[in-house]
C-alpha cells in the first residue's frame, strides 16, 4: 500500500491511537477523526499527542495549555516544543534547550529540568524517550540521568511512539525507522513524521500536504537464540575449565583405565576356565586309577 494523501495542510503534527492532531500554517489547530480535520480553537505552533488522547500545545508566546475534551487549560511555564506519551509521559524543551518534564503528568504537576540539552524531543506512553540537539545529533535517554549518541545520525527531527516505533527525518527529507539498533530508509520524502502507537506512519512534504501510511515500516527481526559455543582449548560449563591438553590427558587416563580393567576381567576369566579345566582333569584320573 503506497502513501495515502489526507486532505488538508499542516506543518506539524502529533498522532494518537485512532487520531492526530496538527497545526497549519497560520497556527490554526486541527484534529484529524473519523477521517475529517476539523479545526479546534484556539492557535499553537506546536503540538502533543499521548495514545491516550491527552493534548499539549504551546503557542508563540510560548504558554503552554492542556486540552480537556472542550477547551484549553492554561499550564504554568514555558516551552518552545512539546510531546506527549500519555497522561503521565509529558516532556518539553524552552527557547534555551533547556530539558523538562512533568511530574504526575498532569496540570498539577510540576515541571523539572532534566539533564542534556535539546531542540526536538519525543517521548511515548512507555516512557522511551528520544531527542534531536541543536547540532542535529540523535540522542535517547536511558530513563536515568543519560543521553547517549544513537549510531551518530544526524536527523531534524525524530518521533516515537513506543521502544519499537521511532522514525526521523534527516535535512534532505528522507525519512528513516531505528529497527535491530540500525536506522533503515522507508519510502518516501518528508519534512516531518510521525507514527502512532499501532505503527501508522504520517507525513508532511514540503508543500504541506499530509500523508499517511499503515504499511511503511521495516520489521523488526528478532534475535534467534543460539546455542553457545565453547571455544577451542576450554570447557566453560560450571565447575569446568583448564586448557584442551589437561581435558586430553583426560581423556588418555579414561581410556587406560577402562582398557585396563577389560583385561583385568579377561584374566580372570581365563584363569576361572583353566582352573575348571584343571580340576576335571583330575578327577578323570582318579577315575580311570580306582577302575584298573
Amino acid at each position: 500500500m503506497s502513501w495515502k494523501q489526507i486532505e488538508g495542510n499542516l506543518v506539524q503534527l502529533a498522532v494518537g491511537r485512532d487520531e492526530a492532531w496538527g497545526i497549519d500554517a497560520e497556527d490554526k489547530i486541527y484534529r484529524y477523526k473519523d477521517g475529517v480535520f476539523k479545526q479546534i480553537p484556539g492557535l499553537a505552533m506546536n503540538v502533543g499527542v499521548g495514545a491516550d488522547g491527552t493534548v499539549w500545545v504551546v503557542n508563540r508566546a510560548m504558554g503552554i495549555f492542556s486540552w480537556n475534551g472542550f477547551t484549553w487549560t492554561k499550564v504554568d511555564g514555558f516551552l518552545v516544543q512539546i510531546s506527549v506519551g500519555d497522561k503521565t509521559h509529558v516532556m518539553g524543551v524552552n527557547n534555551q534547550n533547556i530539558i523538562f518534564t512533568r511530574s504526575n503528568g498532569d496540570i498539577n504537576g510540576i515541571w523539572i529540568s532534566i539533564a542534556g540539552s535539546l531542540a526536538d524531543v519525543s517521548i511515548a506512553s512507555d516512557g522511551t524517550t528520544w531527542g534531536i540537539t541543536k547540532d542535529k545529533d540523535v540522542l535517547r535517554w536511558d530513563g536515568i540521568s543519560t543521553w547517549e549518541i544513537v549510531n551518530e545520525k544526524k536527523l531534524k527531527q525524530i518521533y516515537v511512539s513506543s521502544q519499537e516505533y521511532v522514525v526521523g527525518v534527516d535535512d534532505n527529507n528522507l525519512i528513516y525507522q531505528y529497527v535491530n539498533n540500525s536506522w533503515s530508509r522507508l519510502e518516501g520524502s518528508f519534512n516531518y513524521i510521525a507514527i502512532s502507537i499501532d505503527g501508522t506512519l504520517w507525513g508532511i512534504d514540503s508543500n504541506n500536504a499530509v500523508f499517511t501510511r499503515p504499511n511503511n515500516l521495516v520489521t523488526n527481526q528478532p534475535i534467534s537464540p543460539t546455542t553457545p559455543t565453547i571455544p577451542f582449548g576450554t570447557d566453560n560449563r560450571p565447575g569446568g575449565g583448564g586448557s584442551n591438553d589437561s581435558n586430553i590427558t583426560k581423556a588418555i587416563i579414561g581410556l587406560s583405565v577402562g582398557f585396563g580393567l577389560t583385561i583385568v576381567i579377561v584374566t580372570i576369566f581365563i584363569v576361572m576356565i583353566m582352573r575348571r579345566y584343571k580340576k576335571s582333569k583330575i578327577l578323570r584320573i582318579a577315575k580311570d586309577s580306582e577302575e584298573k
